[in-house]
């Protein structure tokens, strides 16, 4: 009888479980429940939940958290386990395995349900009112106990995707202390988790945890939630938009409420009044045609941060009861529109991706999260900033990872964001589905774009990653997109596979594995598409710096099983071999470094600079991958500390939005333009040097170049030299001024059968440095060096370090105008740098010169 009575009373509750608001989304006096948290294994627990949720339950001897955390992540944080990313600790951790993607040994401490517990106090004002509890993101079932009730259980909280509002009034002590428990279920077999597919090692937990925000907020009567904003504007003009603001409205009461939904953007303002039926759930809409004022003249566009400002709004919306405000939201947008065409040639199909009408070429990266899944909004800020400096101008989330923090800062710093689900895991194999698995990969979708939907960094869906899902399940996904979104592109994968229902794609994907591992630089000029996951990234060790973190001292060389675990077997082999084929065999750690920048600046630079210079049948490239989730050896244009590449800089070199360039496949050098506007008068200076430096060829092409134009200025003949030569690229304006520097080193046997050994032979070079002076500003410094060649041979592959006076640690994040820089004979270049004065640790900054052939040499800065 008890167990009848109690599933009624989760049937009931049931219907009070709603989708959250989207990001950004906000509840006038939240309580965000993120502190004094613990945790501990339901094995070592024989109270039940109706106990443990109760304030007289005593938590003895759990473990110290807070939220969002994984429970591994909180074991290591509370010294249960050593830390994870050092050396070959992973190994030791209990339940670990190579093949954590086939599920969990049987003998793992995290095959159990573990605990969640924590005691909060609520305003005393909360009386009388409804109180809702917001869950963003449990992995992966859940009972959730409340105050010793159980307010919903496994049947309702179920996918690590899933967004809940518990209507948690009857049971909450208003004024009092609450107690609140989550007992959690790890994933098994199909269930539809999270992945890491083959980017780093899998945590034995799987991702076991509350992994995103939990928050408690009380209404009136009346509770609105998912506010949103549709913005059309009159292409190809832009000087009209017209806005649709609709909102979810629920009476949580067993009686009719009529009131006023009250809405607010700037100086806009617009009403309406509504009557609900008790327990009654509907959309109030205002369209343009019946609310004028929602037409919007001239108004303040949302762009990425190459082209434009990334301009804001912010709706506010009420409602009002008898003038008393029930509930209100409000939600951040931006008036943009995200289309785009087939550009459709050779039997190709390649999909172009537009902003307010606006070809654009979508230039990015893959990007994950902290293996561990915590959170840092300041790691948020720093990948955005990276990803700027860079030129990038776009990041890939296969699965809706990353904070509402990470988008509302791209939304706020003009990063365009790719969202869908990921590969080779149970979210593609759809043979093995049930229909319930198909009914929580439906409600995941839809609670995801409903979440995501309002943020204009948000462009495009792939509601598949490496194919596409079958007809029935396809439908279902592109039913959600059409009714809860309907205002950007989506595609069936990320490949170029043509579904029945979507049909061509537009991007491409592979071949794989020579495409994720390393590819010559005269390879991606042949590469005609939109590549969703690309790079020359097979092996890309880090600076000694890093790898000092990463690994004892001992294992840092010969090669051991620290590198080895941070390698991907698939993709190491190959980038290797280009490495000593390209630039001979490393006989020792320093060398293996430096020439695997090399190696990595020259293939990533030439990768990115091949799709923008091919536009638009070339349209867009997401580097595999941005950053990683934790210290890797590949697929990264930075590593785990912050560290920059060689792939970084060569990135940076290549993503100028106005930038000279070099193209492997036919010898020629371009212009580009990536502004929508035209540049009259610039002036191509173009040189080639023998290895000696002789001068043996220049030219100077003046150029005239339209808005968004790759332009090809000049092929050179090829000159009579054997072995290595370079070659030598400046724009300059009409005044003069240098806008675009370039350096190639090439070879006379073609990029193919490339040899640059003898780069080896180059003279020690001492390179004069003279930094101006430092400037202190909002806890920045800022400095410009001027380095200067003043000997008669090349000065290669320059690496200027920020590096702390006593500690000798990198100074990271770290924003080099450039780096990885060569200079002829003579030559001087001034370079800015800038970081974090906080990030000193209480040291002083100095100046660590080294690079290929470079004297190295410490330089004071203040």
């Amino acid at each position: 009888m008890k167990t009848s009575i109690m599933h009624n009373a989760l049937v009931c509750l049931a219907l009070y479980i709603r989708v959250t608001s989207p990001a950004l989304a906000q509840t006038t006096g939240n309580i965000l429940l993120q502190k004094d948290w613990a945790i501990q294994s339901s094995e070592k627990i024989t109270a039940k939940g109706d106990l443990i949720s109760t304030t007289s339950f005593k938590p003895e001897s759990w473990y110290p958290a807070t939220v969002p955390s994984t429970i591994v992540g909180i074991l290591v944080d509370n010294k249960v386990y050593p830390d994870p990313y050092f050396g070959t600790n992973i190994e030791t951790l209990p339940g670990y395995s190579a093949e954590m993607r086939k599920g969990m040994p049987e003998n793992s401490p995290f095959k159990v349900p573990w605990w969640y517990r924590t005691v909060f106090k609520l305003p005393a004002d909360y009386k009388g009112r409804n109180v809702w509890i917001k869950f963003h993101s449990i992995n992966y079932r859940a009972n959730i106990w409340l105050n010793g009730h159980l307010i919903a259980d496994t049947s309702v909280i179920e996918g690590a995707y899933r967004l809940y509002n518990l209507n948690v009034g009857s049971y909450a002590f208003a004024g009092g202390d609450n107690c609140l428990a989550v007992e959690i279920f790890p994933p098994k077999g199909m269930d539809l988790t999270i992945t890491w597919v083959d980017w780093n090692p899998t945590p034995p937990d799987r991702g076991l945890g509350i992994w995103y925000d939990i928050d408690v907020h009380a209404t009136g009567p009346v509770a609105l939630e998912n506010p949103r904003v549709i913005t059309k504007l009159n292409l190809p003009q832009t000087n009209q938009a017209k806005l649709t603001v609709s909102s979810d409205v629920f009476n949580a009461t067993d009686k009719a409420v009529t009131g006023i939904v009250k809405g607010r953007i700037g100086d806009i303002l617009f009403s309406r009044e509504i009557t609900l039926a008790p327990n009654e759930r509907k959309v109030i809409r205002f369209d343009p045609g019946e609310y004028k004022q929602l037409e919007i003249a001239n108004p303040r566009l949302w762009w990425p941060h190459t082209v434009g400002p990334q301009n804001l709004y912010e709706l506010n919306l009420s409602f009002d009861v008898k003038g008393k405000v029930s509930d209100q939201v409000s939600t951040r947008f931006g008036i943009r529109e995200i289309t785009s065409w087939m550009n459709e040639f050779d039997d190709k199909h390649t999909r172009v991706f537009q902003v307010n009408g606006k070809n654009i070429v979508v230039r990015g990266g893959g990007y994950v999260q902290d293996m561990m899944l915590r959170p840092s909004d300041e790691r948020t800020d720093i990948d955005i900033m990276y990803a700027k400096h860079m030129g990038l101008n776009a990041l890939r989330m296969e699965a809706p990872r990353g904070s509402d923090h990470f988008f509302e800062k791209c939304d706020e710093e003009g990063i365009m964001l790719i969202v869908g689900w990921c590969c080779c895991s149970a979210w593609e194999r759809w043979k093995s589905w049930t229909p319930h698995t198909a009914d929580i990969a439906e409600k995941s979708w839809h609670d995801q774009v409903v979440h995501l939907r309002n943020h204009p960094s948000v462009i495009d869906w792939l509601y598949g990653s490496d194919n596409f899902p079958p007809a029935e399940i396809e439908k279902r996904y592109i039913r959600v997109l059409d009714e809860e979104d309907g205002t950007r592109p989506y595609q069936s994968s990320a490949t170029q596979s043509a579904s029945e229902i979507a049909g061509y794609t537009g991007l491409w994907m592979g071949p794989y594995p020579k495409v994720y591992a390393y590819s010559v630089p005269s390879y991606w000029y042949g590469k005609l598409e939109f590549n969703t996951e690309a790079g020359p990234a097979g092996e890309q060790i880090s600076p000694v710096e890093s790898l000092r973190k990463m690994m004892p001292e001992s294992d840092l060389w010969p090669i051991s099983k620290s590198w080895d675990i941070r390698l991907h077997k698939a993709f190491y082999p190959e980038a290797r071999k280009a490495l000593e084929s390209r630039y001979g065999k490393p006989e020792k750690l320093d060398e293996y470094i430096m020439k695997s920048q090399v190696l990595q600046l020259e293939a990533t630079k030439a990768m990115f600079e091949a799709y923008a210079g091919n536009k638009y049948k070339s349209s867009g490239i997401i580097y595999w991958m941005y950053n990683s989730a934790w210290p890797s050896l590949y697929w990264q244009l930075y590593d785990y500390f912050f560290t920059p590449n060689g792939s970084f800089y060569g990135a940076k070199k290549a993503c100028e939005t106005l930038h000279i360039q070099y193209a492997y496949n036919d010898s020629s050098v371009y212009v580009v333009n990536g502004f929508y506007n035209d540049f009259k008068g610039l002036k191509a200076e173009v040189s080639l040097f023998d290895f000696d430096l002789k001068q043996l060829y220049h030219q100077d092409i003046f150029v005239d170049i339209s808005a968004d134009e790759s332009r090809k200025v000049v092929t050179p003949e090829k000159p009579p030299v054997q072995g290595v030569y370079f070659l030598k690229l400046n724009l300059t304006d009409a005044t003069g001024n240098l806008i675009s520097t370039n350096f190639y080193w090439l070879s006379s046997k073609g990029d193919v059968n490339a040899d640059f050994t003898a780069l080896g032979d180059l003279a020690q070079v001492e390179v004069k440095c003279t930094p101006g002076k430092p400037e202190l500003l909002h806890g920045n410094y800022k400095i410009e060096i001027q380095f200067e060649n003043q000997s008669a041979s090349l000065a290669f592959f320059i690496n200027p370090k920020i590096v702390k006076n006593r500690s000798k640690d990198l100074v990271l994040p770290v924003y080099w105008e450039d780096n990885y820089f060569s200079l002829l004979p003579g030559e001087k270049r001034k370079l800015r740098v800038e970081f974090k004065a906080s990030d000193l640790d209480g040291e002083h900054a100095t100046l660590v010169l080294e690079g290929w052939n470079i004297k190295p040499e410490v330089f004071a800065l203040y």
